[in-house]
Parts: structure tokens; sequence; C-alpha cells
């Protein structure tokens, strides 16, 4: 069997082979098509070999003269990664090559199993990663099962917020007054905690292309709007996006539950995990915050809070392979990254 063109799968043929061998919804066509409303070029690159098969999408983006290509949860490589991984990278390299990138920087979701030294391959170590290095990842079980793993103040305010009457409800992926309340929840998210947030159009482009496979909830309390939630879906794992809550209204648990339903959205669409999307490298020292009263918040580069609300749904802390990254132009990509060139 000799290696395939990349042109020769279509949308259907390269996300149902991704899912099928396990691959992550950042190498998914949807999320492709979606980077590309938003600057990006995204190039598919796949190759079948007696030995395996190889995929890696990846996003190239240029400021100026300067291009880098960006290869976010890949490559994915079956098999025997030591055969199939010369054969995708002398397609990756005729890809770079005609979009005159600087280097490809690969941020892979696994160890792609490649014996001997990063040289010996032909690459060498990326820089810090773009995706966030750790996560934690949730087994779909039945719900009791669910919520036994879960820290006991977690499943505390989970069943709070059904106590209290908590109300969620499900939105359309096209509704234009879902997707303003959301974004106008995330602004006020962004204000308190003072991250910085895409534009409207970013979050209305991402439900409008992954359609259902998004999910976006809210929960209310007596009418008030508490916080929502947006998930995806790709293959069996389910995905924690992006999420919002009120400064006024955030209490009674709301974040909690509508976290739990997300879990449950995923499971009913065949999903066996669930992906809560980022957690500090390190484990915070301490929780408190710096009146000694209370559970630290998060607030710009403190992700304490963040890291106690997903570590409290139990699960398993997964960490990220470290990058690596395939130069054309040696010692110029550092310029890139200078310039912030793959930031999201």
């Amino acid at each position: 069997m000799s290696a395939t063109a990349p042109t020769q799968l279509n949308e259907q043929t390269w996300d149902a082979l991704l899912e099928h061998h396990g691959g992550h919804l950042l190498q998914s066509w949807l999320w492709g098509e979606f980077k590309r409303r938003h600057g990006w070029q995204p190039e598919r690159v796949y190759v079948e070999t007696p030995h395996g098969l190889g995929f890696a999408q990846i996003l190239f983006r240029s400021r100026g003269p300067i291009s880098v290509g960006y290869c976010p949860r890949g490559p994915l490589m079956t098999g025997d990664a030591n055969a199939v991984w010369p054969i995708l990278r002398d397609e990756i390299d005729k890809v770079a090559r005609r979009r005159r990138a600087m280097s490809v920087i690969f941020e892979p979701d696994r160890d792609p199993g490649l014996a001997g030294t990063l040289a010996s391959h032909g690459i060498k170590p990326g820089p810090e990663h773009n995706q966030p290095a750790r996560t934690v990842v949730v087994p779909l079980e039945p719900d009791e099962i669910i919520l036994g793993h879960m820290h006991q103040k977690t499943r505390y305010s989970v069943r709070l917020a059904m106590r209290r009457g908590v109300e969620v409800s499900v939105a359309d992926t096209h509704d234009q007054e879902a997707i303003s309340a959301f974004y106008n929840l995330l602004s006020d998210t962004a204000g308190r905690n003072e991250f910085a947030v895409h534009s409207r159009e970013y979050y209305e482009d991402f439900l409008d292309v992954f359609g259902d496979r998004a999910h976006i909830a809210f929960a209310h309390w007596e009418g008030n709007l508490c916080a929502s939630v947006i998930a995806a879906r790709f293959g069996k794992m389910g995905v924690y996006m992006y999420g919002a809550s009120s400064t006024v209204h955030r209490g009674h648990g709301a974040a909690f539950l509508l976290q739990f339903e997300a879990m449950k959205w995923a499971r009913e669409n065949g999903c066996t995990c669930y992906d809560l999307w980022g957690i500090p490298k390190d484990d915070p020292e301490s929780f408190t915050s710096e009146e000694g009263t209370s559970i630290a918040g998060t607030k710009g580069d403190d992700w304490r809070g963040i890291y106690r609300f997903k570590t409290g749904f139990g699960g398993q802390k997964v960490c990220l392979p470290d990058t690596f990254e395939r130069e054309y132009i040696p010692g110029l990509p550092w310029l890139a990254r200078k310039l912030g060139v793959i930031q999201e």
C-alpha cells in the first residue's frame, strides 16, 4: 500500500477515519473550517502506509512575510509510528514549503511513539504549549456513579442547584438571542476575572460550524441568568469549550449543574468521556484567598479557582506530551513566536 495524497480525503472521510482512530476534536475537519473563518488556513495531510496511517491537520497563519504552521492535538499515527512518521513528515514538508512556513509546531494529545532522539526524526523540542498542557477527563458513567466520583463539595453544589430549582435550558446553536446572551455573560466574566475574550462572531461561528455537535445551555434561578456553557463532541469525547457566569447571580450551584448536564448531553450522544479543558500545569500550593477566608477565585494568571472547580468533578488529570517542531529556516521560528503568530 503506497502513500495516499491528502487531497483524496473529503470532509466526511477525514472525520470518520479520525473518529474511528480516536483523533481529537482540534484535528477535525470542522475545527479547521472554524479556524479558517478567523485567519488560519487549514491543510490536511493523510498517508496510508503498510505500517499504519498518519493524520495531521495543520493550521497556517502569516504576519507579514512570516508564516508558521500549527498542528493542535496532532499528529495522529496508527501502527508503527517510527515507520509512518517519515512518510507523513515528507508530505507535511511539501505543504509547509508551499506555504513558505518557517516551521511547523506540533502539540500532540498523546505520546507519538517515536523511539530515539527527536533529532533522529528530523524534529526538535517545541515551544511552550499553546493549548492547555494539562486537563481533567471524566468518564461518562451513569449519573449516580458520576456524582459519586465528584468531590463532596462539588456533588453538594450540583444537588443544591437541583433543590433550589435552578433551571437548565438548551438553546439552538443558531439562536442569535442565545448567542448574544452568552457573549454578554462571557464579557461579564472576563471583566471580573481579568482575561481576554474573542469577538461575539468567534463564538457564533463555532456554534454555526459545529451545529448539532455543539451544545449551548443556560442556567436560570428565579428568572435570573446565572451561567452558561458551550460544549462540543467529537468521536467518543465531549469537550467543555467555553463557559461564563454572572457576577451578581452566579451562586446556587448553577455552574456545577450546567457541567453535569453537559456531561449527560455528551453521554447521550455516544461519548464515553468528557474533557474539562485546561487546568494549571502544576497543582496549586493553596486554594485560600489572600484574605485567608475563602476559596481563591480565578483572576488573570491565577487559576486556583478554576483548578478547584474542574478537579472537583473527579476524573483523571491528564498531562499532554511536550510539543515538538519541524524547522525549515533554522534559527528564525523564534521570531514568529515573539510576534505571537500562533497565539489564539
